[in-house]
């Protein structure tokens, strides 16, 4: 009798932890749902300025537990350009270079935001520079009140036993000296299939894009605007091209952009 009771009593037991650790799974907020990506802006800062026609660089860093698959920027609200992660399966964290050109005067306003493998996005991050330019200089008509007055002209007949001396020769100045930013990215090389500038190839062919670079920070090839990850030298990228097309690689940094392009023909 005494065993039987002692048997009861254990059952009994097994079925109120069960029971109680059935609860708890079903008691709301014991689980967490899934967290949102963070992103911040690095540069440029709150207030900077640029001129008018200057390409500007957004360095962001934006991390997630999962990864983080993408980054869109905006532009005073509307959405400017779309950067996929080097990872495709999702960076953790991820460093974006993104970059947009300045060609209105004035206060505009960038922000980005950063999206997980689930697709859920982070909140903005937002800074607000202002886009200087020079003030055009005026320019005067013959009708302008003030302006300068028209030059006069002489005229003469020229008669058959003149000689009329011809036009002194124009000086030509040599082209100005372009100024080299030591801090730009380099660029060594570019090539497809191992040829500079061009290679012809025929239909369906696979073809290597090889190059070697420094001082960059991120990179991306058009068309497509594909981001590259390139963690050693030489850097490689396989392409099908369907027509005659040329990939123009971009190295960006936090000073300025360089640019060198291939041209693949199928014939």
């Amino acid at each position: 009798m005494k065993s039987t009771w002692l048997r009861y009593l254990t059952l009994l037991s097994v079925v109120l932890i069960l029971l109680g650790s059935t609860l708890a799974c079903e008691i709301p907020g014991t689980t967490s749902g899934p967290s949102k990506p963070t992103i911040t802006i690095t540069a440029p800062t709150a207030g900077a300025e640029v001129q008018v026609g200057e390409e500007v660089n957004i360095l962001s860093s934006a991390s997630d537990t999962n990864g983080v698959m993408r980054v869109e920027l905006y532009v005073d609200g509307l959405l400017y350009s779309t950067d996929r992660s080097p990872d495709q399966r999702g960076g953790v964290p991820v460093a974006m270079f993104q970059s947009w050109l300045a060609e209105d005067p004035g206060a505009h306003t960038l922000s980005v935001v950063a999206f997980n493998v689930d697709g859920l996005g982070s909140d903005p991050w937002a800074v607000t520079i202002r886009v200087v330019g020079d003030t055009p200089s005026p320019s005067f008509s013959p009708t302008t009140e003030g302006g300068p007055p028209p030059v006069a002209t002489a005229t003469y007949t020229v008669t058959a036993t003149e000689t009329v001396p011809p036009p002194p020769p124009t000086a030509t100045l040599p082209p100005p000296t372009p100024t080299l930013n030591p801090d730009a990215p380099l660029i060594k090389y570019f090539r497809a299939n191992g040829q500079d500038e061009s290679y012809t190839a025929i239909p369906g062919e696979k073809v290597v894009l090889s190059w070697d670079w420094e001082r960059v920070g991120a990179g991306h090839l058009d068309p497509g605007n594909v981001a590259l990850a390139c963690p050693t030298m030489p850097c490689t990228f396989d392409v099908i091209p369907e027509g005659t097309t040329t990939y123009t690689l971009r190295a960006v940094n936090s000073t300025a952009t360089t640019k060198a392009s291939v041209t693949i023909k199928i014939e």
